[in-house]
């Protein structure tokens, strides 16, 4: 059964010939098999037949593919632009950025959303609070010096604190900074966001008023990993003064602590830019209505816009043309440029007779650079079923997507819509973006037929070769001279849209990976997988008398004797509970120690001066669980210990070498082996060995 073939995989000879075989079984008077037989040609035409059914069957569309992944909770992941954090190299003194201003490493573009400021703001100092006790973290500043500091203290406790003292700070605008600690060993990576029960922290701005309390995005998890700290809702900061350095102070203060380590931090980068890595070749932007409206965006360099007003709520725009200074109505901006990179169009109804109404996005003007001012017409709506209409570039950026519809009105004039992908409601242009191809595939035109479609919106980007290593060098499109950025963190995020073949691929390796523990290797897989924990070593036992299963864990930590802490063990059963089976009872367990203890005569070779630190290290090779290779457990063989040992070449021969553990309880003696307990790790305890230089001597 196991070699039988699915019906669609078999050929038209193969079902000919179950046909024919099946022929006696209905017809004892049918004895003529042969092509020519009348019968067997209508068999022929009714298994061909058969087998298109069949191959038909077993064939599924792309969109049943995706309904069935969905089904499954698989759904393509989209694309998305990677994302760095930027800090001035070089900056001597403040450089304003207008939105979309371009930042190149080699020949990839970033580029940020919103104008920005780089420089007047810098931070002087970083301290930490233990228990009063101050510590100086101002090397933190420079990422150049290779030293760490324990910012809260070797044993934190709630109370304590990190400050950040600052020359100035801006109100009103997201402050981002960049965090980077000290990687702990066998620390389990964070899954999604960095959330942990270790410790949470209250971020602090010092006003007129005292500290008062500000928001806080917190992507190190209290200081567990490299991240970013990003803070809002600063008003009115005054200068704190209790300090080594006077400035501006955002501190943190621990309301919270269960760490399992004690946090190090290596470096501290304060009032970064943030930018994405696409490339914008046109741009819509919304205004509320008013009589003048400020642009800034770095496409306006070229100076081609086009602008657009609702005159009435809901109802389409109208283009506005810049006034020539001749006309005294109609549909009108007046344009006074301030600099390059910005601009400032005013409105005026009375004056003119036409206007914007006062709404949200009452005003759109979108911008184009030089390029895509030859290659924004896209074409004509024409209402034939998945009309495709090729894009002026590839790998676009979905969210960044919006195309602009020209229609005639009822006065047979012209009226325009902004549409974005996947739009529904009566009367809607339908159309699905193919980002990867550079085409948009029209679904339903609705009210649009024989509308003019225009760009509005378009940006391409790199997916993950937008991720770029930390510390790249960054350089400034336009008349910046060579100022240089750098990251002090690599570029994350950076991916293109997946494909149906990769998402069926990750669907059928998550059907693979065990979501249930069974054996023993799920137990032990399944613990490293439990977000932020330090997991070195773990051991699944399964007693079938008791149907229970024994976990034993040892934690990574600086203690000598680590144990599974109370916040360890609720996390492990926590994580757990759900996917054990119904009828099976887990046990989880800290690391038992045993001692072993060696006795015996060593005879070693003359003029060798550092014998001991050889034979030690052999010894604590083999006896010592707690940082070697060995897991719980592990039978401690003596055969390969004394064959180590031997084979040094201080050693001249060893006698009577014996090993033994100090508490049978936890391991047995079988032969010259010892054998721990399966919750149990060796580790070295006393060494009673008479060290003899030369050769012994022998006896007859």
């Amino acid at each position: 059964m196991l070699d039988m073939k699915r019906p669609e995989d078999k050929t038209f000879e193969e079902w000919m010939e179950d046909a024919r075989q099946k022929i006696p079984m209905y017809s004892s008077e049918w004895t003529n098999y042969n092509p020519s037989d009348p019968g067997i040609t209508i068999l022929e035409n009714l298994t061909a037949f058969h087998v298109l059914q069949q191959s038909q069957m077993g064939e599924t569309t792309p969109g049943v593919r995706r309904k069935l992944l969905k089904l499954a909770g698989i759904t393509q992941y989209p694309g998305k632009c990677a994302r760095v954090l930027l800090e001035p190299e070089n900056l001597k003194e403040p450089a304003v950025f207008p939105a979309n201003q371009q930042f190149l490493v080699g020949d990839t573009v970033f580029e940020t959303e919103q104008p920005c400021r780089a420089g007047g703001h810098k931070v002087l100092g970083v301290y930490g609070m233990d228990k009063g006790e101050l510590i100086d973290g101002e090397m933190l500043l420079d990422s150049a010096v290779p030293l760490s500091v324990r910012i809260f203290g070797e044993n934190p406790e709630v109370g304590n604190g990190v400050y950040f003292i600052m020359d100035s700070l801006p109100e009103g605008e997201d402050l981002h900074f960049y965090i980077r600690i000290v990687k702990v060993p066998y620390r389990n990576d964070f899954v999604e966001s960095v959330n942990n029960r270790f410790a949470s922290v209250t971020w602090q701005c010092y006003t007129e008023d005292g500290f008062q309390d500000i928001w806080c995005r917190d992507r190190t998890g209290a200081f567990l990993t490299d991240g970013e700290l990003v803070f809002r809702g600063i008003k009115n900061p005054a200068i704190y003064r209790e300090l080594p350095r006077t400035g501006y102070c955002i501190r943190g203060i621990l309301r919270q602590v269960s760490y399992d380590i004690a946090p190090q931090l290596f470096s501290v980068h304060g009032f970064l830019l943030e930018a994405y890595q696409r490339e914008t070749s046109c741009i819509a932007k919304s205004f509320k209505k008013s009589r003048e409206i400020e642009i800034s965006c770095n496409l306006l360099r070229d100076g081609y816009f086009r602008v657009f007003c609702r005159e009435g709520e809901g109802r389409s725009y109208r283009r506005y043309d810049q006034y020539d200074g001749i006309q005294k109505e109609g549909r009108y901006y007046e344009l006074r440029k301030e600099e390059e990179g910005k601009a400032v169009l005013g409105f005026d109804r009375q004056r003119f007779g036409y206007g914007p109404v006062r709404v949200k996005d009452a005003i759109r003007v979108v911008i184009y650079n030089e390029e895509m001012m030859q290659r924004y017409d896209l074409g004509v709506v024409y209402g034939y079923d998945r009309q495709e209409i090729t894009l002026p570039a590839a790998q676009i950026v979905p969210d960044n997507f919006c195309l602009l519809a020209e229609r005639r009105d009822e006065d047979g004039g012209f009226c325009y819509d902004f549409v974005k992908p996947k739009r529904t409601g009566d009367g809607e242009l339908r159309y699905e973006l193919l980002e990867s191809e550079g085409k948009i595939r029209i679904l339903d035109a609705g009210d649009y037929i024989e509308a003019r479609l225009f760009l509005a919106n378009l940006s391409v980007y790199q997916g993950e070769n937008g991720n770029v290593r930390e510390n790249s060098r960054f350089t400034a499109e336009g008349d910046f001279g060579e100022l240089v950025f750098r990251n002090p963190a690599p570029g994350t995020g950076g991916r293109f849209r997946e494909s149906e073949q990769m998402a069926a691929k990750r669907f059928y390796d998550e059907m693979k990976g065990p979501e249930t523990a069974v054996c023993a290797g799920d137990y032990e897989n399944m613990v490293h997988k439990i977000s932020g924990l330090c997991i070195q070593k773990v051991r699944a036992v399964m007693d079938y008398e008791k149907n229970e299963v024994l976990v034993a864990v040892k934690p990574w930590s600086e203690d000598a004797f680590p144990r599974l802490t109370p916040l360890y063990k609720s996390m492990l059963e926590k994580y757990f509970e759900p996917r054990r089976l119904l009828t099976t009872r887990i046990r989880f367990s800290g690391p038992r120690y045993v001692g072993i203890d060696v006795r015996g005569v060593i005879y070693v070779k003359r003029h060798y001066e550092r014998y001991m630190d050889e034979i030690e290290a052999v010894l604590k090779k083999h006896l010592d669980y707690r940082a070697g290779n060995q897991n719980f457990g592990d039978v401690l063989r003596f055969e390969e210990l004394f064959y180590e040992l031997e084979h040094l070449e201080c050693i001249a021969s060893l006698q009577n070498l014996v090993i033994y553990p100090q508490n049978l309880k936890m391991a047995s003696v079988e032969g010259m082996d010892i054998h721990p307990a399966r919750d149990c790790l060796c580790y070295p305890g006393n060494f009673y060995l008479d060290i003899h230089a030369g050769q012994p001597e022998r006896s007859w």
